[in-house]
């Protein structure tokens, strides 16, 4: 029996969660404060019961869009679907005048091979690594950061970056525009009204701010950490350590079990220095890869 194939530029995740979960892959249920815009994608379907799914999100304009999930029941893998449904998708983001699209996987995903295979036949790039991810115990990690004699040099402090006032705010907004102070990935502002405000820090060199380690409680029990910056002119080894030495504890003393670091390959300094150490702490790692597709030239 043939499938079926249906686009729509008009999914709300909270229905996919519902209905289709069980086709969502990764689990975005977990990004639902972060997936507020609707979602376009393909339907596959056999005798009118779906059997794979791919979603997929417009960028800041029409010409760019990323695919957030993928995945076809195993029952009917192997049967092309998956590439098909990857070439709909296509297809209908570019009569949307998309011009390229994106998407990664995680290199632990028995998906990965196929996914591999899938995007090498539709045409997409050679994939290239773009985060390394971090998942552990905040109370394995926490003899990392026993070492008291390591203390913040005179004229430092830690301020909740919550508490920043209007005046610290602007300051950082002012310096990323005239000198693009901090990558844009390390942004301390972006899903801002999910900041967790227990782990979320400043760190200050007298009334100035100079670094931040940013994260946002994604589930119960699941705190990720999304952003670690420090001033190049005061950069250092010491004050990175210090300051995930402070997050990590508070965490720890205020309930929160686990924790999730995502980093971009170029500045992902504190996660190195925990897969250095993951045999004594038990912390699980792995990196995701990055491909994209040119759906139409510039």
């Amino acid at each position: 029996m043939e499938y079926q194939y249906e686009y729509s530029d008009r999914i709300a995740l909270p229905w996919v969660i519902k209905h289709l979960g069980q086709f969502l892959y990764p689990d975005l249920s977990k990004k639902q404060h972060r997936i507020k815009k609707n979602m376009c994608g393909v339907v596959a379907s056999q005798d009118k019961k779906p059997v794979g799914l791919i979603l997929a999100t417009f960028g800041s304009t029409p010409e760019e869009a990323r695919v957030h999930s993928f995945r076809v029941d195993p029952l009917h893998q192997n049967r092309g679907v998956g590439k098909q449904l990857l070439t709909t998708l296509q297809e209908n983001l570019r009569e949307a005048g998309c011009k390229v699209v994106d998407g990664s996987f995680r290199q632990h995903w028995k998906a990965a091979p196929a996914m591999r295979k899938i995007l090498d036949h539709n045409g997409w790039s050679s994939p290239e690594e773009e985060l390394i991810i971090v998942k552990g115990e905040a109370k394995n990690v926490l003899k990392l950061f026993m070492d008291d004699r390591l203390e913040l040099p005179e004229g430092f402090h830690f301020k909740p970056f919550t508490g920043l006032s209007h005046s610290d705010t602007a300051y950082i907004r002012k310096r990323k525009a005239e000198e693009d102070w901090y990558p844009d990935v390390l942004d301390p502002f972006t899903f801002g009204e999910t900041i967790n405000p227990i782990t979320s820090l400043a760190l200050m060199h007298g009334e100035t701010v100079v670094g931040w380690v940013i994260s946002h409680q994604i589930a119960k029990g699941l705190n990720e950490f999304t952003s670690l910056f420090i001033d190049s002119e005061v950069r250092s080894y010491k004050l990175a350590h210090l300051l995930m030495r402070e997050t990590i504890h508070r965490q720890h003393d205020h309930g929160i079990p686990n924790f999730l670091i995502t980093a971009q390959r170029s500045n992902s300094l504190m996660s190195r220095f925990l897969i250095r150490h993951a045999d004594e702490t038990g912390v699980f790692f792995t990196k995701t890869y990055r491909s994209y597709k040119q759906l139409a030239a510039d």
